[in-house]
């Protein structure tokens, strides 16, 4: 209970958020259900009040002030609602009585962002539903849209923890997909290590390293950073380089503390989002600089004049940011 009241405590601070999401579209690529919206057809608000399933997500979007949202005639957005029984799920995981406990625990605006973590500002319908990240409409501390996890490999699960039990409840305003756990917004280190067919050889190599870097990527106390995460292809390419056989061989070779200098040579201070990203020397966690280059694209050069491109940008966890490379970057041996 500590760990995750804790993490709803970072929440506590944020500002007032402003929500302001895609308006539907009227044109020829919209569904034929769009296209000819039935007269009769209910919002998501609308649904979800005449659920009895839907009565404490009604209620906490009634006192943080987003059921107008949910109203919207206008609006076109993708909501995974939790039921009741998911509701209840959460408060025996955080020893809370009620709602009410939950929202003084973490503030109006703290659950006010856990239900906005929960909606896409697009609608998407079960066959558009790929696995990778998304993006919410619950932001950071810096106004930073929050990411989620979606794994479709036997399912749908989102962020390890919650299953869509029934998909595509349409509403003239969206879809609602029905989940079974609250979803809690989520750190970098989580979001990494959730997304094992991309990022297996980093999970390994963070809990592999000195220093417990596994638990400071997963820390929602820690300063916010900014990771640029080589996904398995990028290590797999290092154990080429090296002629080596393995990412064990990789770590024999180092040591896991020279482990711990290569992957802190991957992060840089602060919140850097790709539209933040500058050109020049950056320093380091492991002190020394890294080149970047932002002409026909991100590109870092390390110390060894080696040359990673960022492939995919803007993961964004409650502590930070991480943006793909395809090459592990190496600090001078």
């Amino acid at each position: 209970m500590k760990n995750l009241l804790s993490k709803f405590g970072a929440y506590m601070l944020m500002a007032s958020l402003v929500f302001s999401l895609s308006a539907c579209e009227d044109d020829d690529s919209d569904s034929d259900s769009n296209q000819n919206p039935s007269e009769n057809q209910q919002t998501i608000a609308e649904i979800a009040g005449a659920d009895a399933n839907f009565s404490i997500l009604v209620d906490a979007l009634t006192r943080t002030n987003l059921l107008g949202t949910v109203s919207d005639a206008n609006a076109n957005l993708t909501v995974f609602a939790p039921t009741d029984a998911a509701f209840s799920d959460l408060l025996m995981e955080l020893q809370l009585a009620d709602l009410d406990a939950v929202e003084q625990a973490v503030g109006n605006d703290g659950l006010k962002n856990i239900l906005l973590y929960h909606v896409l500002g697009a609608e998407v319908k079960s066959g558009a539903v790929s696995t990778g990240y998304a993006s919410t409409a619950a932001v950071n501390s810096t106004n930073d849209a929050l990411s989620l996890f979606i794994n479709t490999d036997g399912g749908v699960r989102i962020n390890n923890r919650a299953d869509v039990d029934q998909f595509d409840v349409d509403a003239s305003n969206g879809v609602i997909h029905v989940i079974d756990k609250v979803l809690l917004p989520a750190t970098v280190g989580e979001l990494i290590i959730w997304n094992a067919a991309q990022f297996s050889s980093l999970t390994t190599a963070l809990g592999a390293a000195d220093g417990d870097l596994d638990d400071l990527v997963t820390d929602p106390e820690e300063d916010e950073f900014t990771l640029f995460a080589p996904d398995d292809a990028a290590f797999a390419s290092l154990v080429m380089e090296l002629q080596v056989a393995d990412l064990a061989a990789v770590v024999a070779a180092v040591g896991t503390d020279g482990l711990a200098d290569i992957l802190l040579y991957h992060v840089i201070a602060g919140n850097v989002n790709a539209d933040e990203v500058s050109a020049g020397s950056v320093a380091t966690a492991q002190t020394e600089s890294i080149t970047i280059s932002t002409t026909g694209g991100v590109t870092i050069t390390d110390a060894r004049n080696r040359m990673a491109t960022v492939t995919q940008t803007d993961i964004q966890g409650t502590n930070g940011v991480a943006h793909v490379i395809n090459k592990v970057i190496l600090p001078m041996p």
